[in-house]
This record gives C-alpha cells, structure tokens and sequence, in this order.
C-alpha cells in the first residue's frame, strides 16, 4: 500500500472512529452497559481494521428454516434442516447467549417461511421476553400475517419485519410467488402499521428482488410503499443459483435496470423515503468508494446445523459450533486470515466477485451467482467472460 493510500485510509478510520463516538453519544446512555461498551469496542475495531477482535458482532444471523408456502421463480429450493424453540434452546442459546445478549440485532431468516413454523406464538413470546432489548429481525412473505396474534406479538418488543412482496400488483406478485394472496397481504401489511402506532415497533420494510421481470415495476413499488406507510425498500439483485434463473437476471437488462433505479430514486427524494439500492451498473470503483465491507468484523451466520459463516454470501464455512466454541471460531485462523485479506489483501476468494467487497463487480457476471462451492463453475460452463 504506497503513501498516499496509507494517509487516506488513516483519514477514514478517524471519520468512522469520530462518527461511532457521536452515534453512541447521540443515544444518551448515562452508563454504559456491557452491551454498548461490545457494540462501541466492535465500532472501533471494525475502524481501526483489527484482525482479532476483543469484541463480539454487532448482528448474528440465524438459519432459521421452515416449510414455505409459495414456490418463488428465483429461490433456491431444497430441504434445509427445520428450525424450532427446541432447537433454539437446545442449541443455540448455550453456546451463543453470551454473544446474543451483547448484539443489536439478531436476524431469524432462513429458506422457508418461519412465522408458518409451529407453535410460532410461542416462540415470538418467548424472545421477547428473553431478549427485549435486542432488535429482532423476521423475513416474511407476508402470509403468516393473518394470524392476529402473530400481528400483537410482533408489536410487544423490539423487532423489524423484512417483507417479501417484489411487486406492486397483483398480477406481478403472482407471477413471482406462484399464489394468488396479494390482496390479502398487502391488508396484512396496512394493519401491522396501524398497530405498530403505539407502540413504536416493529419497524416494518418491503423486500424488492430485482429480476427482469420485475426491474421496470420498482418505480411503481416505491409510490406503493409510501402509500402502505411502511418505513423503507430494500433492493437486492436477484441471485443465480441454476441455468434457468440466467434469464431472469438483471445482468443482461443493464441500461432499463439503471434507469428504473434512477426513477425509483426520484421518487423516494421528493416523497422523502428511505430507498436502499444495491450498485448500478457500469460504475466505475476508481470513481465512486466502495466502504470497507464491515461483515467479517460486525456480523455472522450461523445455519440451523451449526456452520458459521461470515456472511450471507459467502463460499464456505469458517467453523461449526458442535466442534468449537464461538470465540474461538470468532478469532480463529479462517476468520483472522479473512480480515486480513480484506484490509492488507490479497483478495479473498469468495469475496472478490462480490459487490459489497467492489461496487463494480456489479460488471461482472460472477458476482451475480451463488457463491457455494460448485455453483459457479456449473452455471458458467461455456460462458464467455
């Protein structure tokens, strides 16, 4: 790294340690818990690019996988291990609950729709109580939300709930999930806003999954989602995981993608909505900064089998906690070699397609592919680079 690289990335690390103190201030806590000094030792580790970590992540990530009740054109399919209370009490909680109860969030998404999981009221009851101050995350299509008791619960403690709706109508919305309940979701969505008035939560976002199907629809989609009164849209590029999802994705709509973001974009400004969009394509890195990604530094996966990972995307796993202890995978020699790919290089091998790693891989065809062992290549088979 020359000199003038050294001096800019030593500039941002003061930026970001400047702006972790603010944001920890901004909250007023008169003394600090252990909690927040994890999350503000996290801040700064993550700033100064520490490769072992005296902290915790900010976020965990749980596999937690049910049986779906739609059959979405680009989902991945399979027969995942199914999650539980059981299975949370039984395995999770003894070997995580000293890292669960340090994070800010912990995130339940998984194949499969969670909240038709049985006995699901008792589990949300049972979070809530055990970790009020956590932020709890939920990934839905939206279904589930007919159970009014699901709907309370939801509102009784922190939490967020990440609905999957990727169309504004609904013929769209059928086409992508394959049934016939729009109407009925979207009353779903109107009421969890309307309960969620007195009580402050849950946060409640709508999922947009860009595909070629949906992409010129996402202007559409912002208006929709002002109109529900929900408090932002997260947009993800569609991933490839088989040969017939090639077509679906955006990759070879480039220039009606870029626009239906520039639209999308346009709207949320003048109607002061929170929109998050992934890179545009044909950005150019050297033009426009692409941040440290913070994943391997604030943020884990754990699969309901035990597999950590540092991240959604990520080609492999970095330990299994039936073998070892979270702090030991945590700062393990995976994990610490990880880091230091990202901070000193070279570029790690599942992080080096990857948009969050350089905003421009969004160029690049492979970043656009499900990152497991084996998918690629499959997928790329005689495929020009």
């Amino acid at each position: 790294m020359n000199t003038e690289l050294k001096e800019k990335r030593i500039r941002e690390l003061k930026a970001n340690i400047i702006d972790s103190v603010n944001k920890r201030v901004a909250e007023v806590v008169t003394v600090l818990s252990v909690r927040e000094k994890n999350l503000l030792l996290n801040d700064f580790e993550y700033a100064m690019g520490k490769i072992t970590l005296e902290s915790t992540p900010e976020g965990v990530g749980i596999g937690a996988h049910y049986r779906c009740n739609t059959r979405c054109i680009f989902c991945l399919g399979g027969r995942p291990k199914f999650f539980s209370l059981q299975r949370y009490k039984d395995f999770f909680e003894p070997r995580l609950s000293s890292v669960i109860s340090k994070v800010r969030y912990i995130n339940f998404c998984g194949f499969g729709e969670l909240l038709l999981m049985p006995d699901i009221e008792i589990f949300l009851d049972y979070v809530n109580e055990k970790i009020p101050d956590v932020n709890k995350v939920y990934t839905t299509n939206g279904t589930p939300l007919v159970n009014n008791e699901v709907l309370t619960l939801l509102t009784k403690s922190k939490s967020a709930v990440l609905i999957s709706l990727h169309a504004s109508n609904s013929q769209l919305h059928r086409l992508l999930t394959r049934i016939n309940t729009f109407d009925q979701i979207v009353s779903h969505i109107k009421q969890l806003v309307s309960m969620r008035k007195c009580q402050g939560h849950p946060t409640v976002n709508l999922i947009f999954l860009i595909n070629t199907l949906n992409i010129e629809n996402l202007p559409d989609f912002v208006e929709f989602a002002v109109s529900l009164g929900v408090d932002e849209v997260i947009c993800n590029y569609m991933t490839i995981f088989n040969l017939s999802h090639l077509k679906l994705s955006c990759f070879f709509k480039q220039e009606i993608t870029n626009e239906s973001f520039k639209k999308a974009e346009e709207f949320a400004k003048k109607l002061k909505f929170k929109l998050k969009l992934p890179p545009r394509f044909g950005i150019n890195s050297q033009h426009s900064k692409t941040p440290l990604c913070s994943d391997p530094w604030k943020y884990c996966y754990i699969e309901n089998e035990g597999s950590v990972l540092p991240c959604c995307y990520a080609g492999d796993h970095l330990g299994y906690l039936e073998g070892a202890d979270f702090e030991t995978i945590w700062n393990g020699a995976n994990y610490k070699h990880l880091r230091s790919c990202l901070i000193k290089g070279p570029d790690h091998e599942w992080c080096k397609y990857c948009q969050k790693y350089r905003s421009d891989n969004v160029n690049d065809i492979r970043s656009h592919i499900n990152f497991r062992p084996g998918f690629r290549e499959k997928i790329l088979r005689g495929y020009k680079l």
